[in-house]
């Protein structure tokens, strides 16, 4: 088991993630610690047509995630918050890196709430 706890970036199914995992990657290399790569999916009753998962966009977070030496994981959940922090738990994430966007500050405050001593940054801050 790795001495430093892993860390942890948050994506959506959008091209733009690239940059988060490129930061959760120079972070890895520079604290020594593994990476973990998360997507949340969640359960929506919508109409199929908006409701499917860009597999074009998940291959390349994926391909991404491979060259980062990454693990990257997608849950699927009925409330991605509560999906996010409980995965951060048991991989004993001590930080999460995620990307802005208009919930970014309170998707980074409740995870703060949920998981006390975990430094949540949001990427654009950190820029």
């Amino acid at each position: 088991m790795d001495e430093h706890p892993p860390i942890l970036v948050l994506v959506t199914l959008q091209r733009a993630c690239a940059r988060l995992i490129r930061r959760g990657m120079d972070m890895a290399l520079q604290d020594h610690c593994p990476l973990h790569v998360l997507h949340v999916v969640v359960n929506n009753p919508q109409p199929p047509s908006e409701a499917t998962i860009d597999a074009q966009a998940l291959d390349y977070l994926y391909a991404l995630a491979g060259e980062a030496d990454a693990q990257m994981t997608v849950l699927t959940a009925d409330v991605a918050v509560t999906a996010m922090a409980e995965f951060a738990s048991q991989q004993g994430i001590k930080k999460i890196i995620m990307g802005g966007g208009e919930q970014a500050s309170g998707i980074a405050e409740t995870l703060s709430e949920l998981l006390p001593g975990v430094q949540v940054m949001i990427a654009d801050e950190v820029d």
